[in-house]
C-alpha cells in the first residue's frame, strides 16, 4: 500500500510539473501598454515580437495569429529570432517574417544571436520588412510622423556615442529607437521619445517579491545588482520611455516560470 502511495505521489508530481512547465513555456499571452505623447494626433498601435529563438516546440502560426488580433499599424521585430549557430533555421525565420508582414509593415533589428550576414541579406530581399542596421526610416502612420532608428549593438563600450552615427532627432517627429539590448545609459539622453528592446527574457524565472532570477550577469539582481534593472515592462527615464518585452522563446533551455512567452501591443496616444 505504501509503495502504491509513493508511486501515485511521484506520478502526480510529474504530471503537475509537466502542466506547470507547459503553461509557462508553451502558452502565449498578449500584454498591452499605453504611452502618451503630445506629438500624437491619432492612436498608433505597435506590435512587438522578440526573442523567438525559432524552435519546433513553438506554434509560430499562433504567434502570427495573435499579432493579427492586436490589429497593429506597424510591427517591431527586436532580434534573436533564431539561436546562435542555428543558421539552418534562417529560412524558417524568413518565411515567418514574410507571413507576419502580411499583417503590417515590419521594422526589425538583429540581436546577439541572429546577426549572420546571410540572415540580413535575406531580410533585405523581403517586401514590407525593413532591417534597421544603423539607419533610420521616416514614415507616416495615421497622420503621425515617425522616425524609427535601429542599432545592432551586442556590446556597448565606454566610448559609445550615437552622435557619431546620427544627427539630433527632429522635434517634429516621434523618434523611436529599436535596440535589442536595453542599455539606457548609452543612448537614453540622445533625444528619443521611446526605446523598444528585448534580450532579457524577463529574467526567465520571476519569483515573488524578487522579480527576475537573472539580469546582466547577476543572479537575483534585485539583491545583488546596484544599477537600474530594466528586464521587463515599461520604464520612464526623464524624456524617454523604455519598453522591454520578455519575448517568446528561450535560450539555452525552455525554463520559464511566471514569465510566459508574450507578444506586446503598444498603444501610443495623444496627451
Amino acid at each position: 500500500m505504501k509503495k502504491r502511495l509513493v508511486k501515485f505521489f511521484c506520478l502526480f508530481l510529474t504530471v503537475l510539473l509537466l502542466v506547470v512547465w507547459s503553461y509557462n513555456n508553451l502558452t502565449l499571452k498578449t500584454v498591452e501598454a499605453s504611452l502618451a505623447s503630445d506629438k500624437v494626433k491619432d492612436e498608433i498601435r505597435i506590435a512587438l515580437v522578440s526573442d523567438l529563438h525559432y524552435s519546433f516546440i513553438y506554434n509560430n502560426n499562433k504567434v502570427i495569429s495573435r499579432v493579427k488580433e492586436t490589429k497593429p499599424d506597424i510591427i517591431f521585430v527586436l532580434g534573436d529570432m533564431y539561436s546562435r549557430g542555428m543558421t539552418g533555421r534562417i529560412d524558417d525565420v524568413i518565411s515567418f517574417l514574410e507571413k507576419l508582414s502580411e499583417v503590417a509593415d515590419i521594422y526589425a533589428v538583429t540581436g546577439d544571436h541572429d546577426y549572420d550576414d546571410e540572415y540580413k541579406q535575406k531580410i533585405n530581399n523581403l517586401e514590407k520588412v525593413y532591417l534597421l542596421d544603423y539607419i533610420y526610416r521616416d514614415i507616416e502612420v495615421k497622420g503621425n510622423k515617425l522616425r524609427i532608428y535601429g542599432i545592432d549593438n551586442v556590446y556597448f563600450s565606454d566610448t559609445f556615442n550615437l552622435a557619431n552615427e546620427f544627427e539630433t532627432p527632429p522635434q517634429d517627429r516621434i523618434n523611436i529607437l529599436l535596440s535589442h539590448i536595453p542599455s539606457m545609459p548609452h543612448y537614453g539622453n540622445f533625444g528619443f521619445d521611446y526605446v523598444f528592446s528585448g534580450d532579457t527574457h524577463g529574467g526567465m524565472i520571476r519569483l515573488p517579491f524578487l522579480d527576475g532570477l537573472y539580469y546582466n550577469g547577476h543572479i537575483l539582481p534585485k539583491i545583488t545588482y546596484n544599477g537600474t534593472i530594466t528586464d521587463k515592462g515599461l520604464y520612464e527615464f526623464e524624456n524617454t520611455g523604455l519598453y522591454v518585452t520578455s519575448g517568446i522563446g528561450n535560450y539555452p533551455l525552455p525554463l520559464r516560470f511566471n514569465c510566459r512567452p508574450e507578444i506586446c501591443l503598444i498603444k501610443i496616444k495623444g496627451e
